[in-house]
């Protein structure tokens, strides 16, 4: 036989933890409805296998609440390719090491540890606390919710609509992109590569964000309450925020409102981008009526209901804001209507009752006001803004190095008439005084190169 189709379950009490050594397979893990794990799977050579065995491949151990199961590597020639279907329970911990095969997961409810060494990570609508590292491949996250912490060495790390209290992201070499985080707590750092973030709308929060090659895109939503101190060493610092920017010992500082949400944004070698971006708010209203809806199904007292009740006031808040922003009258009506719509239906939600019902309106709210935001945004974004670009060096380079040729310091070093040893000289002092403007920071790492060439010493 070339293909060998595989299966086997585990049923253990307790499960409190499973871990999975592979080097051999591609990897899709989902949650599952029993309180089994079960792998099924295929295995394919390229010529027929008659002494194959598969428990020399599957290999399980299970102590004290923790089943192992180990995928060693087929070293043989004939081998062509393994995948394999693993389900694992609710709420057991995961724990996956995996080396040269890609490893994904799918819509589970568990606390997880990956450790790569090189292939793809990819998880996908999971919930639960998450620890990532890869040596030599992609980190990849879609629509997940836990605290996350990932460390990688090597490969770009891109997450769009997650969520939860802490994010920790370390990337030595690769780009970071975060799009649509609910984090109040960040920390990302960057060795080489550029870092894009957004985030929607938080109460309080603090972000740290580094790159120490790289660039850094930093997404704030509309009407976002922050205080923003942003540094850079040889780089530049731009804004389409229509905020007064301040600038003292090198740290431009930028606020909106009280400033809750504290940021920090640092590069040594790269620019930081600061803008405002309307299309946030859809992803934000649609994450929050997802919110209620999953709440919504697990109300079973008075008092879980008032936490559903608190959350739609809060949103309901927020798209009125929005709704107040909009010239349209008809819009306006759209959205306050449907707001009040969904006020109504959580206010008077019996949870003793059935509520297929209360779900089913609940859904068609949540689309009459996607459709209104989604045909407001257009006038919102060009009455929110009036997009001002700050440039913080406020004369171009043109000027700035013209500038500097005709200052008294410089002039006297460019002319023609020394000998040429004097003049050599005259050079290497006028590239010192421009070395010094560099390390004072009065002149970018660009408009010294510039002012070298210019005097003819590269």
């Amino acid at each position: 036989m070339n293909k060998f189709n595989l299966e086997k379950r585990w049923v253990f009490e307790p499960l409190n933890k499973v871990v999975i050594e592979n080097h051999l397979a591609k990897l899709f893990l989902q949650a599952g409805a029993e309180q089994e794990v079960c792998l099924k799977g295929t295995i394919n050579f390229n010529r027929s296998q008659d002494d194959f065995q598969a428990d020399d491949y599957i290999q399980s151990d299970y102590r004290e609440g923790v089943l192992k199961i180990s995928l060693p590597e087929f070293e043989s020639d004939e081998f062509r390719e393994a995948v394999f279907n693993v389900t694992i329970p609710e709420g057991v911990y995961l724990h996956i090491i995996t080396d040269n095969y890609p490893v994904n997961f799918d819509n589970l409810k568990n606390k997880l540890k990956v450790l790569n060494e090189n292939g793809p990570v990819y998880l996908q609508n999971c919930k639960g606390d998450m620890h990532l590292e890869s040596e030599n491949g992609l980190i990849r996250l879609s629509n997940c919710e836990g605290d996350i912490f990932a460390k990688l060495e090597n490969g770009p790390f891109s997450a769009s609509q997650i969520s939860g209290k802490t994010l920790h992201l370390e990337n030595e070499n690769g780009p970071v992109k975060v799009r649509v985080s609910s984090f109040p707590e960040v920390e990302i750092t960057s060795e080489n590569g550029p870092v894009y973030f957004e985030t929607v709308p938080l109460e309080n929060g603090n972000f740290q964000l580094k790159s120490v090659n790289g660039s850094i895109n930093l997404i704030l939503p509309d009407d976002f309450d922050f205080a923003l101190q942003a540094i850079t060493q040889w780089g530049r610092i731009k804004t389409s925020i229509d905020l007064p920017v301040t600038v003292e010992d090198n740290i431009y500082s930028i606020q909106n409102g009280e400033g809750k949400v504290k940021i920090k944004a640092i590069t040594d070698n790269g620019t930081i981008k600061i803008n405002a971006e309307s299309r946030l708010n859809l992803d934000f209203v649609k994450n929050k009526m997802d919110q209620i809806r999953i709440a919504l199904q697990k109300v079973n007292s008075e008092e879980e209901k008032q936490k559903v009740v608190e959350m739609v006031n809060k949103v309901v808040a927020y798209i009125n804001n929005i709704a107040g922003s909009i010239k349209e009258e008809n819009i306006k009506e759209k959205l306050t209507s449907a707001t009040a719509k969904l006020k109504e239906l959580i206010e008077n939600f019996d949870f003793r009752a059935t509520n297929d019902k209360v779900l089913k309106n609940l859904e068609d709210i949540g689309s009459q006001i996607q459709d209104a935001l989604k045909e407001g945004i257009k006038n919102l974004k060009e009455n929110m803004y009036d997009f001002k670009k700050h440039h913080f060096h406020t004369e171009s380079v043109t000027a700035y190095i013209k500038k500097i040729l005709d200052s008294p310091q410089i002039k006297p070093y460019l002319g023609g008439e020394h000998k040429k040893k004097e003049k050599e000289s005259s050079i290497d002092h006028s590239r010192m005084k421009i070395l010094e403007m560099l390390e004072a920071g009065k002149i970018t790492a660009e408009e010294a190169e510039r002012l070298l060439k210019a005097i003819g010493k590269e």
